[in-house]
């Protein structure tokens, strides 16, 4: 049976004017992958509140059986399988809405904290076979990122779906850093490369299962 399959990105933050992971949800929506797996890009705001409502309005909805979310860390320069949510909203800088919580519990009825339910494992090895530098991270941050990660993940075991979700870091491309050389990047297809190769992993592992 065929899977419905979501990633999603986010809009430019923190004076950056544009983001990867934009480029991504843009870039794979609607592709047809290898297997014939059709694909669904959205779009997500930098914003507490309203990611929030647009994630959990995505989910209901769309009912994905796969979300994998995608987010910009400027500190990586490789690709960052997340393995962990945590229940904390602590942000370094304002959302796009001026919104800048701290120490604030994401679900105070929640779970300390989430494991990804993606095959982070599994998607390194692979992700390492196409030559794609690639680890796995054991923090998310306590930002939108973390807190997107945590709120499906939390979804994910209230309602029993998604079946595998997760969240994906990824550094800059290349064109954000051609005045700032000391950052970290990567090219842009290289980034989307890595998606789609995550994808067919977790469904390596699903359809094994």
């Amino acid at each position: 049976m065929t899977k419905k399959i979501i990633v999603t990105g986010f809009e430019p933050f923190g004076g950056e004017k544009d983001n990867p992971t934009k480029y991504i949800a843009e870039n794979i929506n609607g592709r047809v992958l290898s297997n014939g797996t059709v694909v669904e890009g959205i779009l997500m705001p930098v914003s507490v509140k309203r990611t929030a409502d647009m994630l959990i309005s995505i989910l209901e909805e769309k009912k994905p059986d796969i979300l994998i979310m995608t987010g910009l860390s400027g500190k990586i320069n490789d690709i960052n399988l997340e393995r962990v949510a945590i229940n904390i909203l602590d942000v370094r800088i304002p959302d796009n809405d001026g919104n800048k919580p701290v120490d604030e519990l994401i679900d105070k009825d929640g779970e300390t904290a989430y494991f990804s339910t993606l095959p982070v494992r599994k998607i390194l090895e692979d992700l390492h076979l196409n030559k794609i530098p690639a680890s796995i991270s054991n923090s998310a941050g306590t930002y939108i990122c973390n807190y997107g990660m945590y709120l499906a993940l939390n979804f994910a075991k209230k309602h029993g779906y998604p079946e595998k979700t997760g969240f994906i870091h990824v550094p800059f491309m290349y064109e954000q850093v051609l005045d700032r050389p000391a950052l970290s990047s990567m090219d842009k297809n290289t980034l989307l490369k890595a998606v789609e190769i995550s994808i067919l992993s977790t469904l390596a592992i699903q359809n094994n299962e």
